[in-house]
């Protein structure tokens, strides 16, 4: 089973999930970082009083076991019909 590794990401950090995530497919893996950002903003108790464009820098990357980066998940998904995650190479970087 594929190992995926997660990490929490806004303009200034990029920060380990302390585990890594044995999931059948990216679809799995995409899921568990959605599960990581929805607990990250009702844990961290300044989350509420960021301005929206702060909220906005925030991500969950998903790397594979050599270090590739599979997707980036935004804290906030877009609405439906809009992509949902940005495949590598689609962020400009």
């Amino acid at each position: 089973m594929p190992q995926y590794i997660l990490f929490v990401c806004n303009q200034h950090n990029r920060i380990k999930y302390p585990e890594s995530f044995d999931l059948p497919d990216i679809e799995a893996a995409h899921d568990a970082a959605r599960r990581v950002a929805k607990v990250f903003m009702e844990v961290v108790p300044y989350w509420r009083d960021l301005p929206p464009d702060q909220k906005d820098e925030f991500r969950v990357e998903i790397v594979d076991e050599a270090g590739e980066r599979l997707l980036t998940v935004p804290f906030k998904e877009p609405e439906q019909g809009e992509p949902h995650h940005g495949r590598r190479g689609d962020e400009g970087e």
